[in-house]
């Protein structure tokens, strides 16, 4: 991260990218600058949360293609009608709303995050429990998104939740991938982005095959991820 840093330090005339915009920051109340080191940990924390959960969240998004080939057809239909065999543009994203469907029901079975931990600033109650002050709590996304009294059938994977007037459930409470309130992920619009032209091009590109028949079960590190390592088959589409 050093080695990455420097040279913005050196010249940041020549750089214009998200390091650049961090090194640019400043205190709201003081003006000062991140030093050198306070730098490498947010830029760090920056790679780690945008690499980490978004590579979480595509190997959920491709197991499902392989185990459920019938989408890869429908999304491919909609990125054919949608971009013609011309290249898949940022424009596009809001023009793939199955695209983005089925991206955000896999964050909801799949969130990349299993666990959300926050410190109560104050005493409090969350439902019927007495919270005190300093109490470390953990806010589920994986309990949430998979809750009866949330979401019908919450155990099926039904992209058209996400998709206006195809029988939606989806309740924007009870759905927190990326979090919610002033801590929401500061990379959510950017990762959705990049997921759904990441999947664009591959469906148009690729049909996938799940080699190995054994249950595939998720585990929480990190990230939500395969306990096992998952490995697919990509073979040219014929269409």
């Amino acid at each position: 991260m050093g080695d990455l840093i420097d040279p913005h330090l050196a010249s940041p005339a020549d750089f214009n990218d998200i390091a650049s915009d961090v090194i640019a920051a400043r205190d709201a109340d003081t003006g000062e600058p991140f030093t050198r080191e306070e730098l490498i940990d947010q830029l760090g924390v920056f790679f780690l949360a945008g690499h980490e959960t978004s590579a979480s969240a595509l190997t959920w998004v491709f197991y499902l293609l392989a185990v459920q080939p019938e989408w890869v057809a429908r999304l491919r239909e909609e990125v054919r009608l949608t971009v013609g065999q011309g290249p898949i543009e940022f424009r596009h994203v809001k023009q793939l709303p199955w695209v983005r469907a089925f991206f955000r029901e896999t964050l909801r079975l799949y969130p990349p995050i299993t666990f959300i931990p926050r410190v109560a600033m104050a005493d409090c109650k969350v439902g019927s429990r007495r919270v005190k002050w300093g109490a470390l709590v953990m806010v589920a996304p994986w309990t949430l998104h998979r809750h009866h009294d949330y979401w019908e059938r919450p155990s099926a994977f039904m992209p058209e939740r996400f998709v206006p007037g195809e029988g939606s459930d989806y309740r924007e409470e009870a759905y927190i991938p990326f979090g919610a309130g002033p801590h929401t992920c500061i990379g959510a619009g950017f990762a959705q982005a990049e997921a759904i032209l990441i999947i664009a091009e591959f469906v148009r590109r690729f049909d996938f095959i799940l080699r190995d028949t054994a249950p595939v079960r998720p585990a929480a590190r990190l990230t939500t991820r395969p306990a096992k390592q998952l490995m697919l088959h990509c073979r040219y589409a014929s269409t």
